[in-house]
């Protein structure tokens, strides 16, 4: 066609591009940040803290699709701020666009106001606190019904009526009211997480779903959402360095969960899903989860508003760093040194194992640690029945005798239990081996049952990292050099390593394109080992790693590979004084109650278990 021909009209042979009608507009805008009824609280928590709020009450009906009010006590609008704060592309918290990058607070009252009015019916009632009287507007799919003065009380009420109800296409989409309202009281206890000195209360068809009264400290809110015993065992993290701080709980070594629900991070106090944050975290938890697996965490990441950008995702759950790898460094080394703490404390915390968990214990009562190390705990709850943990009792204090449960709180000062006695595995009596496996131990108050290959793997990853920072591992020269093809994706993957393999006892030269000549192993290794499949396992290892990773990740998965492959196996029979000598070997290592692959290394069963079990009374 040449530029002197005329357009096509419509109909011939291409359809005419059209301005869509503002109300479809507005509905189609409203989607990228209204997906649910949780995605309309969460926009109406955020407006009622940025206005100040201290109390905010929740109400819902029918999982939120029927309704949803949120009533604050916070400073309120006048008139005239309330008409235009249900328009689109009104705030009072910007006027250039300079501003973006210092915004402190969560979001835009009006931009959340007109997209929820977008796809519902919208009423909002607010008075500022003192003046004689206040004033009310109701929107219908965003067209304004009406808007007159009236009587109420200080701060904003917003009822959302009927999402999506002239939206079918999005309602139909809206799961059962029950699940509905699992997302609402999740919500809600991750934004309670953030602000405690701020009260919650959530009903559901004015029955009270939830109560959080506002504290004085984080701790406290974290027993209210989580629990007494769980919280207590949590880690405590507390980190600053380079601008940045990071402050929170962590879940223990030992510790993990088949998804990252209970993963909870927050940047200058706004929830996000960060994939640096979250990979930082998971970084600080090298060789002490299993692949697949997660921990628990309510972290707090704080730094210079200038130095993130919260305006990259449509409802702000993503963000930008200006140094991410400052950001990634602070935050994974606050929480190693956080794990690293608890496995040095004086107890453990008891072991729940979380329901329909392909990964939790078989017996309800079973922990997975000793002192200083960590167990299983259930996640966030899901339900409102699960949430109500404010009022729960305390837990019944620990049996008499040494104990090597019941952790103190992590928590607050004033929760603070007594330590139990500090038992050393050099202390427990051994019992024998069982199902040519698993070492078992009298603990006195309880029966300690050690998987002998995850504890050898363990005691000689721990050795192997303490000689790399040194003069290295001892080596064992081989009567014959051992030529290893590899193919190329995995030679590429190794050369970085080569001081890490020389450190840990390997001399490994390159011999020809596709093949490295092996002239001695760790010491540690049987003589008879396998020198080309212990390095194609370490390739496939790092290839598993992803490019994400850091040098000091690869280093720890080449320690975990030939801590495993040298480590006695489960099936190997073990005399008296070979059982003894693994034993003491935990006491002299770092430790953590997995294995370097993440995999519990023991469990407990208490004496009260034990006569629960045979039904003793």
């Amino acid at each position: 066609m040449s530029a002197s021909e005329p357009l096509p009209a419509a109909g011939e042979g291409s359809r005419a591009i059209a301005l869509l009608e503002p109300r479809v507009a507005d509905q189609i805008a409203a989607g990228e940040v209204i997906e649910r009824p949780a995605s309309v609280l969460k926009e109406l928590l955020e407006n009622a803290l940025d206005a100040g709020a201290r109390d905010i009450h929740v109400g819902v009906r029918e999982g939120g699709a029927a309704e949803i009010s949120v009533r604050d006590d916070g400073h309120g609008m006048s008139p005239d701020d309330l008409r235009l704060a249900c328009l689109r592309h009104a705030t009072s918290k910007l006027r250039e666009i300079d501003e973006l990058g210092s915004i402190a607070s969560y979001g835009f009252r009006g931009e959340a106001l007109a997209a929820i009015a977008a796809v519902s019916e919208l009423t909002v009632t607010s008075a500022v606190r003192g003046a004689p009287t206040g004033a009310r507007i109701e929107l219908a799919q965003g067209e304004t019904r009406s808007f007159a003065p009236a009587a109420v009380p200080a701060g904003t009420t917003v009822e959302v009526r009927d999402l999506f109800a002239a939206v079918p296409a999005r309602r139909k989409f809206l799961r059962s009211p029950r699940t509905e309202l699992a997302h609402l009281t999740e919500l809600l206890q991750r934004m309670a997480l953030a602000r405690p000195e701020v009260g919650f209360r959530l009903t559901d068809a004015s029955r009270e779903a939830l109560r959080y009264p506002a504290v004085a400290r984080p701790g406290e809110r974290l027993v209210q959402v989580l629990g007494r015993s769980r919280a207590a065992a949590m880690a405590p993290v507390a980190h600053a360095d380079a601008g940045v701080a990071v402050r929170g709980w962590v879940s223990r070594a030992g510790e993990s969960y088949a998804q990252a629900r209970g993963l909870l991070t927050y940047v200058n106090g706004r929830l996000v899903r960060d994939r640096l944050v979250t990979r930082a975290v998971l970084d600080g938890y090298r060789a002490l989860l299993p692949q697949g697996r997660y921990p628990a965490a309510v972290l707090f990441v704080e730094l210079d508003g200038g130095a993130v950008d919260v305006n990259v995702h449509p409802a702000k759950l993503e963000v930008r760093f200006a140094a991410g790898d400052v950001v990634h460094r602070v935050i994974r080394r606050a929480v190693a040194a956080a794990l690293d703490a608890a496995a040095t404390g004086p107890s453990i915390a008891r072991n729940r194992p979380e329901p329909g968990d392909v990964g939790a214990a078989g017996t309800g009562g079973v922990a997975e640690a000793l002192e200083r190390y960590a167990a299983r705990t259930q996640p966030i709850a899901a339900s409102p029945e699960a949430a109500g943990a404010a009022g729960r009792p305390a837990p019944p204090p620990p049996p008499r005798g040494r104990s090597i449960a019941d952790a103190p709180s992590l928590v607050a000062e004033t929760d603070r239990a007594e330590p139990s006695p500090r038992v050393r595995f050099a202390e427990l009596r051994i019992v024998g081996q069982a199902l040519a496996g698993y070492i078992v131990c009298d603990a006195g108050d309880s029966l300690v049952l050690i998987d002998q290959h995850a504890a050898h793997e363990r005691v000689r990853f721990e050795r192997l990292r303490a000689g790399s920072r040194g003069a290295g591992a001892p080596s064992q020269r081989l009567l014959e050099p051992r030529v290893v093809e590899l193919d190329a994706a995995s030679l590429d993957r190794l050369a970085p390593l080569c001081g890490e393999l020389a450190a840990a006892g390997f001399e490994v030269e390159p011999f020809g394109e596709r093949s490295v000549v092996v002239r001695a192993i760790p010491a540690s290794l049987d003589v008879t080992t396998d020198a080309a499949t212990l390095l194609a396992d370490l390739g496939a290892d790092l290839a598993a790693l992803g490019v994400s990773e850091r040098l000091a990740a690869a280093r720890d998965t080449l320690f975990a590979r030939i801590a495993c492959h040298g480590a006695v196996r489960a099936g190997d029979p073990l005399v008296g004084d070979e059982m003894t000598r693994l034993v003491r070997d935990l006491d002299t290592v770092p430790f953590a109650a997995t294995c370097p692959h993440g995999r519990p290394l023991l469990v407990e069963l208490s004496r009260g278990e034990l006569a629960r079990r045979v039904r003793r009374t």
